[in-house]
């Protein structure tokens, strides 16, 4: 106690001096820039050298057709100063500018063996054309340079609108200082909070240490007396009632009826209120109109949630204040991940969209993992309500789907006209992202449950949603994630089932090599062309992102637009809408930095020492649902490695719920 409370001190003074130093550093920037003297021209007023046939207008300068795409169109514009940026018409058409300074790649854009480009695509794909200021070379000697311009496409567009140069200190350094500062602050305000906490716990033992949050633990149900309705109205067909009713009612008394109702049947059973913020997370692009915008079933049910627990915990406030408890490893990387993003949102260019995935992807199930770890779901099977709740939402995901492909709704032709299943999602990889998450763990205890209805119904479940996955033709998926989650069960399981799980293996892999001829297998390696190669350019730019924002990343949800607008390679431009970086770690780092990629290394191995400890407890009733919870993260680490693999709303409130659930095991 007296080490953590030494610490949680160190960490408070290291959060206060980061913070002053920010505001010296603020200082000084503002001196630096009161320094600078900036010159702006435009293509009719400025001085340079045109090559080939651009016209020139009040409204800048245009290549031609033929020129810029042979590369003819060229500009060299002098100019004094130490740094040069160019004012670009952007919109939603696909052009470069390749540009040199002093025949050397221009320092501050991405480059390839070519050389610097400049991307001319609007970020967000603006109707309008905008004209943006772009830096593209600082820190120069200051004296004469030569800027070298080549019009790669872009022709009808203007998109050299003109230039300004700056002289005098450049201000760049301080805004790296003040992000790295920022992710600093951010490390310290965690390990802060997480470690005062922990000071303030009694001489419990480590047996009290390692329950964290669980000791605050709130109950399930309120004691209250409902008389002869009171199975009815408690039951879980109510809540599912209500919860339907109040999703698609056309009328506003109805929606207020069925709400007020919803949100008092949760009052009253937190854990089928929690269940159903499991069972609706998937449905996240479907939302409910509510009070002239649209949320998520999930985002209300889990606001109702929270008024339930707050309410719990408010009645037993004393002991909250009292308790001897502190946060698991868990809990602070939880913490950590959550001040983390909210300072990353503070520096992202589109606050706005990084507002809102800071909402409903990280604050949201954050709060969900919270009342799952303070919620007693040991009483009356709690934990396996959440579970069903999951298992069902997949259900309905596989069954929605399997509908659609059959009469061939929603369907999407790929390859070699191969109709892939999306369900309710807009690309069947997500589709499968998420149910490949729910199938481990249906397969996990239809052969390994202890109670007999529940193995029959997981059974049954697991042929649907198995069929969902491989008609989605997801290749990490039937290739990668489902290969890695049922070797993972078979060497958590032990004993004969580690030879099970490689015959399943071996008859997976002989099952699917007739896939291996199809036009969307064939091609699978192929370094030139497909998804390898567009993969291959998407990391290629994601490092070159990381390298430029390396503490705090771009921001929640602002990959899609620092990727399209500036880090695309000129060879990957067939693929330019991918929000994401398609691999664990680097979208860690592109949206959160060092220090977000920190907590979600944290966040995954606490879950694996945990998750394996579970599997171990031999003779635990519950043992084929911490098995399942191991092959459900198995799959998820390997689908991640070349997909998504947190930052959607529903697979954000899928990975919660088993790191959640596998710190519950023994309550």
């Amino acid at each position: 106690m007296n080490s953590s409370r030494r610490w949680a001190k160190i960490c408070l003074i290291a959060l206060l001096l980061s913070v002053a130093t920010i505001g010296v550093v603020a200082a000084v920037r503002i001196r630096a820039s009161l320094r600078q003297e900036t010159l702006a021209y435009t293509p009719l007023t400025g001085e340079a050298d045109w090559q080939g046939e651009w016209t020139l207008s009040p409204r800048g300068a245009d290549p031609s057709e033929a020129g810029s795409l042979i590369g003819a169109d060229q500009v060299t514009i002098p100019f004094e100063g130490t740094g040069l940026s160019l004012h670009i018409r952007r919109g939603s058409y696909r052009a470069n500018l390749w540009v040199s300074i002093d025949g050397e790649p221009a320092n501050q854009l991405p480059r390839v063996d070519r050389g610097a480009y400049l991307v001319l695509t609007s970020p967000d794909y603006a109707p309008e054309p905008e004209v943006d200021v772009v830096p593209v070379a600082e820190g120069l000697q200051d004296g004469p340079h030569v800027a070298r311009l080549i019009a790669d496409r872009g022709w009808g567009q203007y998109p050299l609108a003109g230039w300004s140069v700056q002289r005098g200190p450049s201000t760049a350094v301080y805004d790296r200082i003040t992000r790295a500062l920022a992710a600093g602050a951010a490390a310290f305000l965690a390990g802060a909070v997480g470690l005062g906490l922990e000071s303030r716990r009694g001489y419990g033992g480590r047996a009290e240490a390692e329950r964290g949050l669980a000791a605050i633990s709130v109950p399930s149900r309120l004691p209250v007396s409902l008389g002869r309705l009171q199975t009815a109205l408690t039951s879980p067909a109510a809540l599912l009632l209500a919860a339907a009713v109040f999703y698609v009612s056309p009328w506003q008394p109805l929606t207020l009826l069925s709400g007020v109702l919803l949100g008092t049947l949760v009052m009253v059973r937190l854990d089928m209120g929690l269940a159903l913020v499991a069972l609706s997370a998937p449905f996240y692009l479907h939302p409910r109109p509510l009070l002239g915008k649209a949320f998520s079933m999930a985002e209300i049910l889990t606001l109702l949630c929270l008024v339930s627990w707050g309410v719990r915990q408010i009645k037993q406030g004393r002991e909250v204040v009292s308790g001897a408890w502190s946060p698991s490893w868990a809990d602070r990387a939880i913490l950590l991940l959550v001040v983390t993003a909210a300072a990353s949102t503070l520096f992202a260019e589109r606050r706005h969209v990084a507002l809102r995935e800071l909402r409903v992807t990280i604050l949201e199930p954050a709060l969900f993992y919270v009342m799952l770890r303070t919620t007693r779901l040991g009483e009356g099977g709690g934990r396996w309500r959440i579970i069903d709740g999951l298992v069902a939402g997949g259900a309905a995901v596989a069954l929605i789907g399997l509908a659609q492909y059959a009469f061939g709704i929603n369907v999407i032709t790929a390859e070699g006209g191969f109709r892939r299943l999306r369900s309710i999602y807009g690309s069947p990889n997500n589709a499968a992202l998420y149910l490949g998450r729910v199938l481990p763990i249906l397969l996990t205890v239809a052969v390994l449950g202890r109670r007999r209805p529940r193995r029959i119904v997981y059974g049954l479940v697991a042929l649907p949603v198995g069929l969902a996955i491989l008609l989605s033709f997801s290749r990490a998926a039937i290739l990668l994630g489902v290969p890695c989650a049922l070797l993972a069960l078979g060497l958590a399981t032990g004993g004969r089932w580690r030879w099970i799980s490689l015959a399943v293996l071996l008859v997976v892999a002989v099952g699917i090599i007739p896939l291996l001829s199809t036009p969307r297998f064939r091609g699978l390696f192929n370094l030139q062309s497909g998804t390898l190669f567009f993969r291959l350019q998407l990391w290629r730019s994601s490092l070159k992102m990381v390298w430029d924002h390396p503490w705090l990343g771009v921001g929640p949800d602002n990959f899609l637009y620092a990727y399209r607008g500036r880090y695309i390679l000129p060879s990957a431009w067939q693929e330019p809408h991918l929000s994401h970086a398609h691999n664990i770690v680097l979208t860690y780092l592109t949206r959160l930095g060092v220090v977000g990629l920190a907590a979600g290394l944290g966040l995954h191995a606490t879950f694996w020492l945990k998750g394996l400890k579970g599997c171990c407890a031999v003779g635990d009733g519950d043992r084929a649902l911490a098995l399942g919870l191991v092959g459900s993260m198995a799959y998820t680490t390997a689908h991640g490695l070349v997909d998504a693999s947190f930052f959607f709303p529903d697979l954000a409130f899928a990975f919660l719920l088993v790191l959640g659930l596998v710190q519950s095991r023994r309550r």
